[in-house]
C-alpha cells in the first residue's frame, strides 16, 4: 500500500512502500512528477461533435529522459456521460488510444487505452476541481492496494485542423481496467450484476467507507448501469479464486470535489447538497468492519498531510476539505455517531 509523505510538490511520493504481493506500477505511473505532453488532434471538432462512436486521429508527444521528443500515433474518442454534455463541460473527456506496436521501449509501454481526465472549463476553479479529483484517487491508494494508478499531466492541446492554436492545461491519466487486471493476474467481470457473496468483504467495506469520506452517493458496487458489466462508477475484477474486487473511479460528483457542474444528489436521498454525507455501503460483520475502519485510522496522518500539503489546490479549498476529513474521522471515533450514521444506514 502506498504512503504519500510530505513534499514540496503536489502528490509527489517521496517513498513508496508496496506490500509484497502488490505488482509494481507501469513506467508511466512509476513517478508522481507532472508529465508534460502535447496532444495534436481536431479538438475543436471533437468538442463540437462529442461522438462516442468516432475515433479522431492525432498524436501524443513527450520528451524522453535523454531529451528526445517521442511521437506516438494516437486516436481520441470522447467518453463519459454527464461531463460529455456541452452544457456541463466546455471540453470533452477523452479516451487516448495508442498503437501497441509503437509503445515498447517508451514511457507508454504496456499502455494501449488510457482515460484522460481534462479540465472541464477555462477558469481556475476547474483546475481546482481536477486536482481535487486526482487527490481522491491518491487517497484511495493510501487505503487499498487494489486501485487505479494515475499520472498528473501538463497537456498542450494543438489543433490539427483550422487555426485555433493551442491551449495548455492540467489533466491526468487513469490506468485502464484491463491493464490493472493484467498486472494483478485478474480478469474483468462482464456481468451486469455480481452476487453479494462473491465480493471481497474487506475491499468492499473499504470502498463503502471511502465513498462516505468523499461524500459520494453516485455509485453501485454490485450492479452496473447496462447489461454489459458491473458496476456503477466502479470496476469489478475477479481473482483466480473467484473473489471480486471493486475498484472505484469518477469522483467529480462528490462533495470532496464539490464541482459547480456536478448533478445534485438523487432526490430519494433527501440530501441538501453533495457535501452532505450518506452511507451507501453494505453492512459488514464486526471483524471486517473493524479491519476496514482500522485502515482509515492507520492512514489518518498520511491523509491529513496529503490534503494539507497540496500547493496546486487553493488554500481555501484545502482548508475546507481538511475540515471535511476531520468531520469524517470524528464520526469514526465516536461509537454513537458511527452507529447512527453508518451501522444503521448500511445496505443489508
Amino acid at each position: 500500500m502506498r504512503r504519500f509523505q510530505k513534499s514540496a510538490l503536489l502528490f509527489v511520493c517521496c517513498c513508496s512502500l508496496l506490500s509484497a504481493a502488490e505488482p509494481p506500477p507501469d513506467r508511466l505511473f512509476a513517478s508522481s512528477e507532472p508529465l508534460a505532453i502535447t496532444l495534436r488532434g481536431p479538438f475543436s471538432v471533437i468538442n463540437t461533435e462529442r461522438s462516442k462512436d468516432r475515433a479522431y486521429a492525432g498524436s501524443l508527444t513527450y520528451t524522453s529522459a535523454s531529451g528526445t521528443d517521442v511521437v506516438l500515433e494516437a486516436e481520441f474518442t470522447p467518453r463519459g456521460n454527464w461531463r460529455l454534455e456541452p452544457g456541463n463541460c466546455r471540453y470533452a473527456q477523452l479516451w487516448v488510444n495508442l498503437r501497441r506496436s509503437q509503445t515498447p521501449g517508451t514511457l507508454f509501454e504496456n499502455q494501449n487505452r488510457l482515460k484522460l481526465v481534462l479540465q472541464c472549463g477555462r477558469q481556475a476553479r476547474y483546475a481546482d476541481y481536477l486536482y481535487k479529483e486526482l487527490q481522491a484517487y491518491r487517497i484511495f491508494q493510501e487505503l487499498s492496494e487494489y486501485n487505479f494508478d494515475t499520472r498528473l499531466l501538463n497537456v498542450t492541446y494543438a489543433e490539427s485542423e483550422g487555426s485555433e492554436g493551442t491551449r495548455t492545461q492540467p489533466a491526468f491519466f487513469i490506468e485502464h481496467q484491463n491493464r490493472l487486471a493484467a498486472r494483478w493476474g485478474f480478469e474483468g467481470v462482464e456481468e451486469h450484476r455480481v452476487a453479494r457473496d462473491a465480493l471481497d468483504p474487506l475491499q468492499t467495506a473499504v470502498v463503502g467507507l471511502f465513498m462516505y469520506l468523499l461524500g459520494n452517493t453516485d455509485f453501485n458496487l454490485q450492479r452496473g448501469p447496462n447489461a454489459e458489466e458491473c458496476c456503477h462508477n466502479a470496476k469489478a475484477l475477479r481473482d483466480e479464486d473467484g473473489r471480486v474486487f471493486v475498484v472505484p473511479y469518477d469522483f467529480d460528483a462528490t462533495g470532496w470535489v464539490d464541482a459547480n457542474y456536478a448533478p445534485d444528489p438523487h432526490p430519494r436521498y433527501n440530501l441538501r447538497n453533495n457535501r452532505s454525507r450518506l452511507y451507501l455501503g453494505f453492512c459488514n460483520d464486526t471483524p471486517t468492519e473493524e479491519l476496514a475502519v482500522d485502515r482509515f485510522r492507520q492512514s489518518r496522518e498520511d491523509l491529513s498531510v496529503l490534503v494539507e500539503d497540496a500547493p496546486l489546490i487553493s488554500e481555501r479549498a484545502s482548508s475546507r476539505n481538511l475540515r471535511y476529513l476531520e468531520d469524517y474521522f470524528s464520526i469514526l471515533d465516536d461509537p454513537r455517531a458511527f452507529e447512527r450514521s453508518i451501522s444503521r444506514r448500511c445496505l443489508r
